[in-house]
């Protein structure tokens, strides 16, 4: 299953530190990370992320390129909190992981495995 590794724990203090390992057997088109607060703001689970509210909410892919199969990409967070992230591919399946507490002077790895894939429709 997807999971959050926490490589070094936050201190509190310092800038946090996330990369997304891509270990699903497909390359990660686009990439999103959002406030948790800002996605449940915009109607949280029921939040369609291909409408114009949810482009709103999400924001812009945060990735250059697609992330290759067992490549890892390092992700810009611009401050400790809790965070949704949501990963999809080039079939249009998504991952979303809800609640990510990153921490200031933090390192994190989201690691994405096959199983954790959904279509949304």
């Amino acid at each position: 299953m997807t999971r959050l590794v926490i490589v070094k724990a936050g201190k509190g203090e310092g800038k946090v530190d996330f990369a997304v390992k891509n270990l699903t057997d497909v390359p990660l088109n686009t990439f999103f990370l959002a406030k948790t607060e800002r996605i449940n703001a915009a109607g949280g689970n029921a939040l369609d992320p291909n409408s114009p509210e949810g482009d709103a909410a999400w924001g812009p892919d945060l990735l250059g390129q697609a992330v290759g199969v067992g490549k890892t990409e390092r992700i810009p967070v611009s401050e400790p909190g809790l965070w949704e992230a949501r990963a999809v591919d080039h079939d249009g399946r998504e991952q979303r992981i809800t609640r990510l507490n990153l921490s200031a002077g933090g390192t994190y790895v989201l690691e994405l495995y096959e199983s954790g894939w959904r279509v949304f429709r």
